[in-house]
């Protein structure tokens, strides 16, 4: 569904080009907000790879269409790089020390 289908059925469509723009503007800017707040919040947990990941997704949809500059663009961005710094780190993490992983998981799975 298009951003304008979207505006018609949310305003009773007869709105004017202008008003479908700057919903669409704001939607792109709410997304890349929440894709930011998750990207952020990926790092409060240990693990937070799904938190990461959705990040992620919530940057693109909220860059694809963005007009150059415009504070969705730079927070979609912000979001999509924190989310993939997030997963590059945890996989360096989990190379280097993945013999101390071995073992936690070892004692985990004899503690159940």
């Amino acid at each position: 569904m298009t951003d304008q289908q979207t505006l018609g059925k949310h305003e009773g469509g007869g709105q004017s080009a202008d008003a479908a723009k700057v919903f669409a503007e704001g939607r792109r800017s709410g997304l890349a907000t929440a894709a930011l707040a998750v990207g952020v919040v990926s790092f409060l947990s240990l693990l937070g790879v799904e938190k990461a990941a959705l990040a992620v997704v919530l940057g693109v949809l909220a860059l694809r269409g963005a007009a150059p500059g415009t504070s969705a663009r730079r927070l979609g961005l912000a979001a999509v790089l924190l989310g993939g710094l997030f997963v590059a780190t945890l996989a360096v993490v989990l190379v280097l020390f993945r013999a101390d992983f071995a073992k936690l998981l070892s004692l985990l799975q004899q503690l159940s």
